[in-house]
């Protein structure tokens, strides 16, 4: 009995071999499937490197639908979603144009609705028409100063209302990120950020630097944020602009002010490897592209002068800043612009800051690619 019970556990040499078989299959599978989820895994990971080196760290405000869903997810979260302004006064002028907001502005909440307030609005699609807007605007200042007035126990506020876009075609640099447009006075400025990359792969080629040229060991306080502006004057006297005094406030209130030709030119000494024909070639380019170039001088005085906009005119350039630090997420970038009084007039000047809030993500500026030379 004990011998039959030791020969039923044998099995047939071919029934070993087919289990042998089936295990060397299953195991052959689980080292395929492993493989695959690594190489699926090592797609992702890079595709979404990939996908954040193409984004801009810089984007123009916050979007609103992102604000809710944090809001979702955490209640409490200090978040402040401006409604419309005076929902009764403005929206009708806002469905008359098409247009309705796309982002907003990040404040304190006991200063919602009582301070000066960004909106920002876009057609479908982010469309573009310069005359479109200028039509909005007429509408809009009919209705502004009612919702501008001071309510009880409120101090009067100030809507600011801008245009957000996509259309390249509005600058003759074609932009690569969205832009901001803003009216006052008479005074339309459009911006939009560039990014290093996208800088080099226009300007760092052949036998020039880049004006904008940096090498990663370069400190922060002595690389660059670019951006690219459009100024259109439909006032009847001179505008007057000095990028010096243009600037950037992150919410620790830093300060990054503008930077003018001499200071790129002083950067270049401060990169070794940065001499000769390509700086001087680099330079050339600067004097091309930088708006304090651009811009024609309307105003000439003893030992200097001023340059602007002239009456009926438009002036598109760069215009570089210190580059904000690391930890800066909500910036305010103010373009002063001085409204000259008319010729022979005894009214003072007048200075219009025309401020524009931005975004800023660490982590996609962190994945950016390295300077390149093209």
């Amino acid at each position: 009995m004990k011998i039959f019970n030791q020969q039923k556990k044998y099995k047939h040499p071919s029934k070993i071999m087919e289990r042998g078989l089936r295990r060397s299959r299953f195991e052959g599978f689980n080292i395929l499937l492993n493989v695959g989820m690594l190489f699926l895994l090592g797609f992702v990971i890079s595709g979404c490197g990939q996908s954040l080196q193409s984004l801009s760290p810089v984007q123009p405000v916050h979007n609103i639908a992102d604000a809710l869903m944090e809001q979702s997810i955490d209640p409490s979260a200090d978040i402040v979603i401006p409604a419309i302004p005076s929902e009764d006064l403005a929206k009708p002028v806002f469905d008359k144009h098409g247009l309705e907001t796309v982002g907003f502005r990040l404040g304190e909440a006991e200063e919602a609705n009582t301070k000066n307030l960004s909106y920002i609005v876009a057609y479908s699609e982010y469309a573009y028409s310069i005359d479109n807007w200028n039509e909005f605007l007429a509408d809009w200042a009919t209705v502004q100063p009612e919702i501008e007035l001071p309510k009880e126990n409120e101090d009067r506020k100030r809507v600011d209302v801008m245009l957000i876009s996509d259309y390249p075609q509005a600058f003759s640099v074609q932009a690569r990120q969205p832009f901001l447009t803003k009216t006052q006075d008479g005074i339309t400025v459009s911006i939009c950020y560039w990014r290093s990359a996208d800088l080099d792969r226009k300007y760092n080629r052949g036998n020039a630097f880049s004006p904008f040229y940096e090498t990663e060991a370069l400190h922060q306080g002595d690389k660059t944020d670019v951006y690219y502006l459009k100024i259109t004057n439909n006032r009847e006297n001179d505008i007057i602009l000095d990028v010096k005094k243009c600037s950037i406030e992150d919410q620790g209130e830093n300060v990054y002010p503008g930077m003018d030709y001499e200071d790129l030119r002083d950067r270049f000494l401060l990169m070794p490897r940065a001499t000769g024909l390509y700086v001087k070639n680099g330079l050339e380019k600067a004097k091309e592209i930088l708006l304090e170039k651009r811009m024609p001088i309307v105003q000439r005085q003893v030992g200097a002068h001023r340059t602007g906009v002239k009456p009926g005119e438009s002036v598109e350039g760069f215009i570089p800043f210190i580059e904000i630090k690391g930890n800066a997420e909500d910036l305010t970038v103010t373009i002063p612009i001085e409204k000259a009084p008319p010729p022979g007039g005894v009214q003072r000047y007048q200075t219009i800051d025309f401020d524009f809030p931005f975004t800023h993500n660490r982590g996609i500026r962190n994945a950016q690619p390295s300077p390149q030379r093209y």
